[in-house]
């Protein structure tokens, strides 16, 4: 028969006892610190989800009643949602208690008690499951829509720790004391060979001995979800002239599984080959593209320059850009005109999709306007502005005439006619670019219904609003050109491209209308008839509004020459200068 317990086992057994409440009390802080931790974290988020809330872009967006597909287009491309758009992989506008704009994992009703607490109080948060993974939801209404009622919601993946539970000490017995003890001494003895083996690994390497450390690899809690690849990155100086664009890109929440499949790429920096061309300078980029100054050489010393326009590298397996790309090629180096920019070459190096155009010596359009400004004060002379336009109009009159080898019309339509994308040379010459949004019936891709894309300063009214565009569409943007070239100004402006785009939508105002009254003929009559918010009121053609301008163009490519040389000759050639011995070292 067993005996009562011993002085050692009593001692043993309230050492343990004393033990396991000092684990419970440390459990008991650990609980309390999670729990900090989680409302640190949700307090966070209602604080960063009201500020996006109070964001001028996005109330004007909604107050210009803009559709699901380009809130979320904005969501991924504009600066003004740089800061959200790593941090909040999750974000829904609701208005009117339904999903207008949907971007991330489904998180189904758990926002439905979410939402009726945002409306009584300044942002609200919860935690939510989407996914098989958990979130912390933060909602706030965005104030300024007087007819509906919105509420932004923005999410973030964290990882939420289950509270921990102390030891069951089991009820006193004289066996329960017995194996508790030889656990004890089996633990202890266990734990002092993995303490041996570890310090005599430490001492045969001349290290101090520690006791050994079992660490399991987690996120810190609180951590946000793995920033993903902004694709619609800008660069940091940007001009509503040359920038603007947005792209119909999908949902990048695989972007990084694609990348990580995509095939090694090859260097893209200036001075590394580029399959068969040296890359001499980076010019710039765009949402979907790089661009460079290529060099390509041959046999006896030949050499040509080329601008290179390269896919990025994270959309190198998205199958609807690459589509969109080869789209933009196949168009392009379809158009041969001298007032369109050509595409000589397309191909794939190392996984990358690139192509080559001519490259221009000279500016884009909404440069040397806004040089001329800066330099001379006001808009072109009128010669050089219709010039410019009658240029830019047969290059349009060209590609919306085009026919298929069956005799098919092709329905080419730009949608991106801005000043930014009117190419002009040191010989005068004018050149249309940039056919990566162009609409055809002979296209791959498709741009889904109710996106818009463009350039919102110079955009038609249906462009803006996401119906169907056709030829006249262009038009309208090329007469927008045409008022900036003459008064250095746009005739849409606002607080942010939302506001723009809100304008582009309403289409000309009697406001517009008077100070294009201000303009002498016949830039007055021509405007104001390319400008009409009904299609079937403007010219019909590019042909029959180039017409209109013809008379008046005299002497215009010289002008033109002249003033290129006169605002950007010495720049320029500095510029080739520095190519050229750029391209020297590079062959050396």
């Amino acid at each position: 028969m067993l005996g009562g317990p011993s002085a050692g086992i009593l001692a043993m057994r309230a050492a343990l006892g004393d033990q396991a409440r000092a684990q419970a009390t440390l459990l008991a802080t650990a609980n309390r610190e999670a729990e900090s931790r989680t409302a640190s974290e949700r307090k966070s988020a209602e604080t960063q989800v009201a500020a996006a809330a109070q964001l001028g872009p996005l109330a004007a967006g909604l107050r210009a009643r803009v559709d699901g597909a380009t809130l979320i287009d904005m969501f991924e491309n504009e600066d003004w949602w740089r800061p959200y758009r790593a941090a909040f992989p999750l974000v829904r506008v609701m208005v009117d208690g339904k999903p207008l704009a949907a971007h991330g994992p489904d998180v189904g009703a758990g926002v439905d008690d979410l939402m009726r607490r945002a409306r009584a109080q300044p942002a609200a948060s919860a935690l939510v499951r989407a996914d098989g993974h958990d979130f912390v939801a933060a909602a706030a209404r965005v104030p300024g829509i007087d007819d509906r009622e919105a509420i932004l919601i923005l999410g973030r993946r964290v990882a939420v720790e289950a509270p921990a539970t102390p030891p069951v000490v089991a009820a006193s017995s004289p066996l329960a004391d017995r194996t508790l003890v030889w656990s004890v001494v089996g633990a202890i003895c266990l734990g002092g060979l993995g303490l041996v083996i570890s310090g005599r690994g430490k001492a045969a390497a001349g290290g101090a001995v520690e006791a050994p450390v079992t660490y399991e690899a987690t996120a810190k809690f609180g951590t946000p979800a793995r920033p993903r690849a902004v694709v619609g990155a800008t660069p940091a100086a940007r001009s509503p002239i040359t920038d603007g664009k947005a792209f119909s890109i999908p949902s990048r929440q695989a972007a990084p599984a694609m990348a990580a499949q995509a095939a090694p790429a090859a260097a893209a920096v200036p001075g590394a080959d580029f399959g068969r061309y040296r890359l001499l300078n980076r010019i710039g980029e765009g949402g979907m593209s790089e661009l460079f100054i290529a060099e390509a050489t041959g046999v006896e010393g030949f050499s040509r320059a080329f601008v290179l326009k390269r896919l990025r590298h994270e959309l190198a397996r998205n199958k609807e850009a690459v589509a969109q790309f080869i789209d933009e090629a196949r168009m392009q180096a379809g158009l041969v005109h001298s007032n369109i920019v050509p595409v000589f070459d397309f191909g794939v190096v190392a996984g990358e999709y690139f192509m080559t155009q001519e490259y221009i010596v000279g500016r884009d359009l909404g440069r040397l306007v806004a040089r001329h400004a800066e330099t001379v004060g006001g808009g072109l002379p009128e010669s050089l502005a219709y010039y410019v336009a009658h240029e830019t109009l047969q290059a349009l009159a060209y590609a919306h005439e085009r026919h298929d080898r069956e005799g098919s019309p092709m329905g080419i339509v730009h949608r991106d006619v801005s000043a930014g994308n009117v190419m002009v040379s040191l010989l005068g010459e004018v050149k249309l670019s940039d056919f990566g949004i162009v609409k055809s019936n002979r296209r791959v891709t498709q741009t889904q219904v109710g996106m818009v894309k463009g350039n919102a300063n110079f955009m038609s009214p249906e462009q803006a609003r996401g119906q169907t565009v056709d030829h006249r569409s262009d038009l309208f943007s090329l007469a927008h050109v045409l008022y900036y070239c003459l008064t250095g100004q746009l005739l849409y402006t606002g607080d942010n491209d939302l506001d723009v785009l809100y304008r582009a939508a309403s289409g000309v105002t009697p406001e517009d209308l008077a100070q294009l009254g201000q303009l002498p003929e016949p830039a007055r009559g021509v405007l104001a008839k390319a400008l009409a918010f009904d299609p079937a009121e403007r010219f019909q053609s590019a042909t029959e509004f180039a017409d209109a301008l013809a008379a008046h163009i005299g002497g215009g490519k010289a002008a033109t020459t002249r003033l290129m040389r006169e605002l950007f000759g010495a720049e320029i050639q500095r510029e080739n200068s520095e190519e050229v011995g750029a391209a020297t070292a590079t062959r050396a």
